[in-house]
């Protein structure tokens, strides 16, 4: 009696490579068991509001909460003229030593955000164009 053997074909040659390879890989390779997942609560973004800023003992908490990388709302407008400069000066210092962000909503009323944060600001409308000029 006659014994016909089949002759694999050229991708069931490719194939039987491709698995008998990844079996020694997988026999061979002895790895850890993975480390188990671990999901962190997310930190919650801090923006301080500070409506009345009337001494200088508010704009260092405001330095601080800066440097900690909160955001910063500052309402100068119950300060003196002179108070006003120097705390604008003071915050202004800070801001650049921390690379943050400066920007005024209004008068005497200003966003300080750290450099983590990203700032975007909308063009003006045509109505508070005119207000300004």
């Amino acid at each position: 009696m006659e014994e016909t053997i089949a002759k694999p074909g050229f991708f069931s040659r490719i194939a039987g490579l491709v698995s008998r390879e990844q079996e020694d890989f997988e026999e061979d390779y002895d790895a850890p068991a993975p480390a188990p997942l671990r999901v962190h609560a997310a930190h919650r973004y801090s923006i301080t509001v500070r409506r009345q800023v009337v001494s200088f003992q508010d704009a260092v908490s405001a330095a601080d909460g800066l440097k900690r990388g909160e955001q910063q709302v500052l309402n100068l407008t119950m300060a003196t003229t002179e108070l006003r400069e120097k705390i604008k000066d003071f915050m202004c210092g800070v801001n650049y030593a921390a690379e943050g962000t400066w920007e005024e909503l209004g008068d005497n009323v200003y966003l300080l955000a750290p450099a983590s944060a990203f700032i975007e600001v909308a063009p003006a409308s045509p109505r508070m164009q005119t207000e300004r000029n």
